[in-house]
C-alpha cells in the first residue's frame, strides 16, 4: 500500500512541478508585455528588471497554483485510468477514496503555502512591487540623442544636433540653447563638430565642441549693456560638463505605501477595517450635529435618559394669516430667502456627508474584500484537486492533449465567477463575503458530484455509452418509422 501511495506522489509531484513552472513563465510573458513600454529606453540596470519581474511573481502565485493544482490531478489520475492502474487498484478492493488519501497530506501542506503566499509574501511583494514600479515610472529616459531633433532631456539644456555618426558617434552641426543661469536670457553656442563621454561614475557628461561660438547676453554687467549688449566668443575646442543626477534610478521610502490594502497581511486588514467601520459610524453621528442648528422648531429638553421633555397637547389660539408680520426683523421675502439659504445648507451637508460614507463603506469593502481572499487560494486548492482527481480517473486520458483542454475551460470558468463576484462585492451590489466566495461556492457541488460519480465508477465521460445510446435512439426511431409506413 505504502508503494502505492509513493507511486501516486510521484507520478503527481513530476507533473505538478514542471506544470507551475510553465504556467508561471506563461503568465509572466503576459506580465512583461504590459509594462514594456514603461521598461524600455530608461537605461534601467538589469538587477533592477529581475528584482521587479520577481516581485510580479510572487503576485502571479494565486493563478498559476489552482490551475497547477487542477492540471497535475487530471493528469495524474488520468495517466493512472489510462494504463488500468486504477482498475488494478479497484480490483484489489482500494477504493478512490483511499487512493486520494496520500494527495489530501499533500493539499493540505499546498492550502497552507498558499496562506502563507496570501498572507505574508504577496503582501511584502506588493509593496516592494509598487514602490520600485512607481520609481521606474518616475525614472526619466535614458539620453537618446537623435540628428535633427531637439533634445531637452538634460535639464536645462535645449540640444540640437544636425547629423550624427553611427560608427564613430561624433557629432556634427550642434547648436546648444543654456537655461539653467536665466530662463529669459539663454546661452547660446554653436559647433561645427564634438563628442560626448561620460565621467568614470557616471555622474557627468560631458560634450567636447570644436571650431564654434559662444553666443552669452550682458544683462548682469549693466554697465555695459547700452554699449555692449551681449559678447560673442570664439572658440577652437571647449568641454562643458552636464550633470547627469536626474537620469539616476533613484528609490522611494516604501513606508509610503504600506497603508494600501493590498499591502497589508490578515490582522493589519482586520483592524484597518475596524477603524474605518468606527470612523463611519463617528461620522454618520455627526451629521445630526452638524444640521440640527438648522432646525429651530424641533428643539425640545431632553432628560439623562434621552427621553424629551415635552409639553402635552394643547389648544392655541389661530395665528394671524398674514404670518410674516410677526416677524420684526425679517420683513416680506427674507423669510422665504432665510429659509431657502437654511435648505440649501442643509441638503449640501447631507450630500457631503453621504458622498464621505460612502467613501468610507466603499474602502471599508475594500479592506475586507482583500482579507477574503487570502483564504480563497488556500480552498481553492483543495476544491481543484477534488475537481481535477475524479475526472481524470474518470477520463482516463493522460499527457498533455485532453487534460490541458478541460482543466484551461474549468479555470476560465472558475476566474470568470470569481471575477464577476469580486466586480459585484467592489460596487456594494453583494456583501465582500457573498462576491469573494462566490467561484468556490459554484465549484464545491461540481467537486462533489465528480467524486461522487469517481466512486462509483460512473461513465458518464466515456464516449463509447453516448455512441452506443445514440445507435439504440437511431435504431429505435427507425423502427418506429417503418411501422408508420405500413400502416
Amino acid at each position: 500500500m505504502k508503494k502505492f501511495y509513493q507511486l501516486i506522489l510521484r507520478s503527481y509531484l513530476a507533473a505538478f512541478i514542471p506544470t507551475f513552472l510553465i504556467v508561471m513563465l506563461i503568465l509572466l510573458m503576459q506580465v512583461i508585455w504590459l509594462y514594456v513600454d514603461e521598461l524600455i529606453g530608461k537605461g534601467l540596470e538589469w538587477q533592477v528588471i529581475a528584482e521587479l519581474m520577481f516581485y510580479f511573481s510572487a503576485s502571479l502565485i494565486p493563478q498559476a497554483l489552482p490551475l497547477s493544482v487542477l492540471l497535475s490531478s487530471i493528469m495524474t489520475f488520468g495517466n493512472l485510468g489510462e494504463s488500468y492502474e486504477l482498475v488494478a487498484a479497484k480490483a484489489s478492493g482500494i477504493s478512490i477514496w483511499r487512493m486520494f488519501k496520500p494527495m489530501v497530506g499533500l493539499m493540505v501542506f499546498i492550502a497552507i503555502f498558499g496562506f502563507f503566499v496570501s498572507n505574508i509574501l504577496i503582501p511584502q511583494a506588493n509593496l516592494k512591487r509598487g514602490s520600485l514600479l512607481y520609481d521606474v515610472r518616475q525614472q526619466k529616459p535614458a539620453l537618446a540623442i537623435k540628428a535633427g531633433v531637439f533634445s531637452q532631456d538634460i535639464p536645462g539644456i535645449t540640444l540640437r544636433v544636425g547629423k550624427k555618426n553611427s560608427k564613430t558617434q561624433e557629432l556634427q552641426e550642434i547648436l546648444i540653447y543654456d537655461l539653467r543661469e536665466s530662463q529669459l536670457h539663454p546661452v547660446i553656442i554653436f559647433a561645427k563638430r564634438g563628442n560626448m563621454s561620460m565621467s568614470e561614475d557616471g555622474r557627468y557628461l560631458f560634450l567636447t565642441l570644436f571650431e564654434g561660438a559662444r553666443y552669452e547676453e550682458m544683462e548682469k554687467q549693466k554697465g555695459y549693456y547700452n554699449s555692449q549688449p551681449h559678447t560673442t566668443t570664439a572658440f577652437s575646442e571647449e568641454r562643458i560638463a552636464f550633470d547627469m543626477n536626474s537620469f539616476k534610478f533613484s528609490r522611494t521610502d516604501e513606508n509610503l505605501f504600506k497603508h494600501h490594502w493590498e499591502m497589508l497581511n490578515v490582522l493589519e486588514l482586520q483592524h484597518a477595517s475596524d477603524s474605518l467601520d468606527k470612523v463611519a459610524k463617528i461620522k454618520y453621528k455627526e451629521l445630526a450635529d452638524f444640521i440640527k442648528p438648522y432646525y429651530y422648531f424641533s428643539r425640545a429638553a431632553a432628560d439623562s435618559t434621552g427621553k424629551i421633555n415635552a409639553l402635552p397637547p394643547m389648544q392655541v389660539q389661530s395665528v394671524n394669516p398674514d404670518i410674516i408680520s410677526h416677524f420684526k426683523e425679517l420683513r416680506g421675502d427674507g423669510v422665504y430667502t432665510a429659509a431657502i439659504n437654511n435648505t440649501r445648507s442643509v441638503k449640501n451637508i447631507v450630500e457631503y456627508s453621504i458622498n464621505e460614507y460612502n467613501e468610507l463603506t466603499k474602502m471599508r469593502a475594500r479592506h475586507r474584500i482583500e482579507w477574503h481572499r487570502k483564504f480563497i487560494l488556500s480552498v481553492a486548492c483543495v476544491i481543484m484537486f477534488f475537481i481535477g482527481a475524479p475526472l481524470g480517473s474518470i477520463i482516463r486520458k493522460g499527457g498533455f492533449g485532453l487534460p490541458i483542454v478541460v482543466s484551461v475551460i474549468l479555470y476560465v470558468c472558475y476566474h470568470i465567477v470569481s471575477l464577476s463576484g469580486e466586480k459585484f462585492a467592489k460596487t456594494l451590489a453583494w456583501s465582500p463575503a457573498a462576491g469573494m466566495w462566490l467561484g468556490i461556492t459554484v465549484f464545491v457541488p461540481l467537486g462533489i458530484f465528480l467524486s461522487y460519480q469517481a466512486a462509483n465508477d460512473s461513465k458518464i465521460f466515456d464516449a463509447s455509452v453516448y455512441i452506443n445510446l445514440g445507435r439504440k435512439l437511431s435504431s429505435a426511431f427507425k423502427k418506429k418509422l417503418s411501422s408508420r409506413s405500413h400502416l
